[in-house]
């Protein structure tokens, strides 16, 4: 029996690895024309690239395979399915009943296991990055000088670019840049704990022994701690903050498929979620409100037609108060905002990804694209392969929840995607080492029960004694980040971090500029740059004449058009033009597109009007004529 089920599986594996190769092949064979409308000048488009290739390309890369394994299993193995059965499955409430208090001990464990790394920080570390910091920096001091939000600044993120430091500026009353950074360290924090819940969420339930589920939660809670790290302002981990809002919608939208208990609360906490994030982060808002939609089309085939009224008049009410509160004009900015990104940030910020396989050892990030695209066709396959399980489940949930749950992985991989580098491609990893280890570790435990378990040396205390030795290991290979003296200096260090003035963080060079740029500002209103030097506006204490400060994001031909009227609008005397060695697009060869090479209707109104003032360094200062 056991010889004629290899011989099935054999032949699954001889189709998806078959499948894998003819996918592989047609990579590049997969070419839809450039069409670029709004004229936007990046990596992309300079090479007559549509960045919708790759996402074609990625969907058939997972799709068919999956789609073949689906049908083999189907046909060779004669396993029965039915989607009626999957949609419709009732609450399984004969899950193991024995209380769960023993979570408690590992999860404290983990809590200060945090906290220690969190107060060991070496909070003056890092050096001003006045791109990446200026993302954040200086649309909060357009904030404080002109109360306005999306109308004061257009930023790549969204609002988190703005509120985040604003509110840290506010509770702790100084406008600094370590005031500043504080709030994402603090995000990280809260990040790392709301991993522990996930953790939990995702253990409770499953069909294990109590002291199996224990090793696991404990196993599973290590690994997603460790998968984010405290790096600011690059915060490119696995998971990063902008993945918070990810976590806690699913901590709430799991439990709609445990349990009917709070069904009501919990829908309107998912909606205030979803409302937040689209707020807050571009990219993770739209993929939560993705979900959310795609889940009220699960409830209109089960016709729950009274919790889609729910959701909806949820995201009414919701939508209704932040228009109340930030005014309509800004709401039609943020939307404005919204759109604008959603439909021109891969060829204005995209890079081509790479041939899966082949650009191994042609490509920089090869290896790494390869191994991502890996991880989310097995994640995709291991929940194909659990919604054929029988009555024997994994996990007392629904198996639709781990529809969703890759529904989440397998759209959140368009950062990878669109932004084709080895940070963007680390981050997009995430949910689909989340799904993969998920279930390897089942299979293991489940194994692992039935053939060894039984025997009596395997008792309660056994686990208990095995979970406090990798509890000590875990904290051991991580004690190089724990730091006694900064734990008990923490207040007089954090205190000095966010007193430090601005030159503690910057180098003379730049401090030459900004103490001469000051000077010849003196008698301006506000500051504006061409360059991607962000965080100028901030290290003047003034802000931006227009709201592009980063002037890069206004690529579209509309987008110029209106930039140019702002410039005839506030009319500046001085233009910080260029400066080098601060392009954040460094990983396109031969040499990556300036700002005057992305805005060629700006640059030529600014070339029309100004004239070469000064070069100081690497600085370029225009003058109007």
């Amino acid at each position: 029996m056991k010889l004629k089920n290899f011989k099935k599986n054999s032949i699954v594996f001889l189709i998806v690895s078959f499948s894998l190769i003819i996918v592989t092949f047609l990579w590049d064979q997969i070419f839809v024309p450039l069409n670029n409308p709004k004229g936007i000048i990046g990596p992309l488009s300079i090479q007559d690239y549509n960045p919708l290739n790759d996402t074609i390309r990625y969907i058939l890369f997972i799709t068919l395979p999956a789609l073949l394994f689906f049908t083999s299993k189907i046909i060779i193995n004669k396993k029965k399915f039915s989607i009626k059965e999957i949609l419709f499955e009732k609450l399984d409430k004969s899950e193991n009943s024995h209380s769960n208090k023993y979570f408690i001990i590992p999860s404290l464990f983990f809590f200060f296991v945090i906290i220690f790394e969190f107060l060991s920080l070496n909070l003056f570390y890092y050096r001003l990055d006045t791109f990446h910091d200026g993302d954040f920096l200086t649309p909060a001091y357009n904030y404080l000088f002109m109360n306005k939000l999306w109308l004061s600044s257009y930023t790549v993120h969204g609002g988190s670019d703005f509120f985040y430091p604003i509110i840290m500026w506010k509770i702790l009353g100084l406008n600094t840049i370590g005031a500043a950074r504080f709030s994402f360290y603090f995000l990280i924090l809260l990040l790392k704990f709301l991993s522990i819940i996930f953790s939990y969420q995702l253990t409770k339930n499953l069909y294990l022994k109590r002291c199996t589920k224990l090793f696991f939660f404990i196993i599973l809670s290590s690994i997603l701690i460790s998968m984010s790290s405290f790096t600011v302002p690059l915060n490119y981990s696995y998971f990063s903050y902008r993945d918070i809002y990810i976590l806690l919608f699913l901590i709430f939208f799991m439990q709609l498929f445990i349990n009917d208990s709070f069904k009501l609360s919990i829908l309107i906490s998912i909606t205030l979620i979803s409302t937040i994030s689209a707020l807050m982060h571009i990219d993770t808002g739209f993929y939560i409100n993705f979900i959310l939609l795609s889940y009220i089309f699960y409830l209109f085939i089960l016709k729950k037609y009274k919790e889609i009224f729910v959701i909806f008049l949820s995201l009414f009410i919701f939508w209704l108060l932040i228009i109340y509160f930030i005014s309509f004009e800004e709401f039609k900015a943020f939307l404005d905002h919204s759109i604008s990104m959603i439909f021109s940030l891969d060829l204005m910020h995209g890079l081509k990804y790479p041939t899966p396989f082949f650009s191994i050892n042609e490509s920089e990030y090869g290896t790494r694209a390869t191994r991502g695209l890996l991880l989310q066709l097995t994640a995709g396959l291991f929940v194909i392969n659990y919604l054929f399980l029988g009555k024997k489940k994994i996990s007392s949930s629904k198996k639709i929840f781990f529809v969703f749950l890759y529904l989440v992985s397998f759209i959140m991989y368009k950062n990878g995607l669109g932004r084709s580098d080895s940070n963007h491609l680390r981050m997009s990893a995430d949910f689909p080492i989340l799904i993969n280890i998920f279930f390897i570790l089942n299979y293991f435990f489940i194994f692992f029960e039935k053939k060894i378990l039984n025997k009596s040396l395997f008792s309660f205390k056994f686990f208990a004694f095995l979970s406090a030795i990798y509890l000590s290991s875990f904290y051991l290979l991580n004690i190089s980040k724990y730091n006694f003296n900064n734990m008990i200096n923490y207040k007089k260090n954090f205190l000095t971090y966010i007193n430090y003035k601005d030159e503690n963080f910057i180098d003379s060079k730049t401090i030459k500029f900004v103490n001469y740029y000051k000077k010849l500002n003196e008698e301006s209103s506000c500051i504006q740059i061409f360059t991607f030097d962000l965080a100028i506006p901030y290290l003047l204490k003034k802000p931006s004449c227009t709201k592009y400060f980063s002037s890069w994001l206004a690529s579209s031909t509309v987008k110029q058009n209106d930039y140019v009227k702002n410039l005839i609008t506030v009319d500046p005397k001085y233009i910080l033009y260029n400066s080098t060695g601060t392009n954040f697009d460094l990983t396109y060869k031969p040499e990556p597109p300036e700002v005057y090479e992305r805005l060629y209707i700006v640059n030529s109104y600014i070339l029309s009007n100004y004239k070469q003032f000064n070069f100081i360094d690497d600085y370029v200062i225009l003058e109007k004529k």
